[in-house]
């Protein structure tokens, strides 16, 4: 898999996760789609760094964990756990 996309499991189901040019995202930071078929996927964009893509990710991860969020209660909690794994040193590496 390319370096700018993995896959995971969430809640049971396998997403692939991909890191987005911003022609790509247009003015979306991060996308979750839940289609009705097989291969949920979560948008990242690429140009993202720090802590704001740390947070960007946990975000659209809990939309994919818990779908029945509200987007008040999903933006505080990723936030919050964003903020948390920054302090404990938690960054991405480049492959």
């Amino acid at each position: 898999m390319k370096g700018d996309e993995f896959r995971t499991r969430i809640a049971g189901r396998l997403w692939r996760v991909r890191f987005e040019p911003a022609r790509v995202m247009g003015a979306d930071w991060g996308r979750c789609w839940l289609p009705a078929g097989r291969h949920p996927l979560i948008q990242v964009r690429r140009a993202l760094r720090g802590q704001r893509a740390l947070d960007v990710l946990v975000h659209e991860c809990l939309h994919a964990a818990r779908p029945e969020l509200d987007e008040a209660a999903v933006e505080a909690t990723a936030s919050a756990i964003a903020r948390a794994l920054w302090r404990a040193g938690y960054r991405k590496v480049d492959a």
